[in-house]
């Protein structure tokens, strides 16, 4: 019986993720600079806004701050702002009044919003990225023969050779050892340090044999999520290469950071292995993670709770997340992705802006539940799902 021999499509990758990984490890400043970084950046893009939505008939003098709070002083905001669906480190114009006694009426407001996109010619034919997430190999044994059913699909041997030979790229957006924390013994000490379960070793070894059979057949990125073996404040580097000795030998293995950005063709995709999100829902009462995603676009901010209720690194001079790489995107239909993993199903929604911009929300469920992976085509950026369900 001959084998039969798969050619793939084949796209121009670029990681744009290296402001995430160029930390340095000093953690003795103080963290109000990242918010007087954000506010320095965030400005700017403001001041676009501003022209655009109320002109030059209110002057924006260089001593209004037009924020919440500044670095001197706080204000009591009344009017136009919904409270219920705002969170601390949000950037944003007022426009208003002040009441004095702290307190400032709001007529309207303004977010730096989307930011502008660049057309380039739409692609021709279907090219497709497949996101899985939450796969938990801690657990794997309880669905191993899922697990089977997609490496066999990805190599060609149930068929569909039409669809498989278009796949460029997997994405798998985080929590592939384990879903939820690993218990820990009370402690008195303010650092500690715990040697890995024998159980989360054979885990790191069972995804290693499945990053393997997926790398000899196509290009993989692997990002780390909150419960993976990484430094647990963002931007969550790569995990490192000697966890995976079998699978780190190909150039397809890519181990990139969290959050990630990367270019495939020119089109951007953005985004988490689902912190960001999550945190944004437990202090709001939004509840749901695609609105998240949505806002997150408006505020033009990936991670706006941190590090006030999310952990992050210190950044002292620059605030690494704020979107701006979505502006770089050329594609005709103005387009670009954002994902968030973690998701209970799948969720995904297109974004139409008055200005003709098309932006795609993913929610990727986890593997270990729904045994779905998710398809993307760059060519029109249509989003659908297959399962991997076999017969016990």
């Amino acid at each position: 019986m001959s084998e039969t021999i798969i050619e793939r499509v084949s796209v121009n990758y670029k990681n744009l993720s290296s402001k995430f990984t160029e930390t340095t490890t000093d953690y003795n400043k103080q963290y109000c600079a990242i918010y007087l970084a954000r506010l320095k950046e965030m400005e700017i893009l403001l001041r676009e806004r501003i022209e655009i939505k109320w002109g030059d008939r209110f002057p924006v003098y260089d001593s209004d701050t037009l924020f919440m709070e500044d670095e001197l002083q706080r204000y009591q905001l009344l009017g136009a702002l919904d409270g219920k669906k705002l969170v601390t480190g949000i950037t944003c114009a007022l426009l208003g009044s002040d009441m004095g006694m702290g307190k400032f009426m709001v007529e309207d407001y303004v977010f730096a919003d989307y930011r502008p996109q660049v057309e380039r010619p739409l692609m021709n034919e279907d090219v497709f990225v497949i996101f899985l997430s939450g796969i938990d190999f801690l657990n794997h044994q309880n669905f191993i023969s899922n697990l089977e059913l997609f490496t066999h699909w990805i190599s060609g041997m149930l068929g569909d050779e039409s669809t498989i030979s278009r796949i460029a790229r997997i994405i798998i957006a985080g929590n592939s050892i384990r879903t939820v924390a690993e218990k820990k013994k009370v402690t008195m000490m303010m650092t500690s340090r715990t040697q890995e379960s024998l159980e989360a070793i054979e885990a790191v070894k069972a995804f290693d044999y499945f990053l393997l059979q997926l790398c000899e057949l196509v290009d993989v990125d692997v990002m780390p999520g909150e419960h993976d073996p990484s430094n647990h404040i963002l931007p969550q580097k790569p995990m490192h290469y000697c966890m995976f000795p079998n699978s780190c030998v190909y150039k397809s293995l890519n181990q990139v950071s969290n959050p990630y950005f990367c270019s495939l063709d020119n089109l951007k995709i953005f985004g988490t292995s689902g912190q960001p999100v999550m945190n944004v829902m437990r202090f709001s009462e939004i509840t749901d993670p695609l609105e998240v995603l949505e806002n997150c676009l408006h505020w033009s901010h990936l991670a706006p709770t941190a590090p006030d209720t999310l952990g992050c690194y210190p950044y002292y001079e620059k605030d690494p997340f704020i979107i701006k790489g979505v502006s770089a995107c050329l594609f005709r239909w103005k387009s670009a992705t954002i994902f968030y993993q973690n998701g209970a199903r799948l969720d995904f929604t297109p974004l139409r802006r008055p200005d003709g911009q098309k932006v795609r929300l993913i929610c990727i469920p986890e593997f270990c539940n729904s045994f779905q992976a998710v398809v993307l085509n760059l060519k029109n950026l249509d989003c659908s799902s297959m399962v991997f369900s076999a017969c016990k």
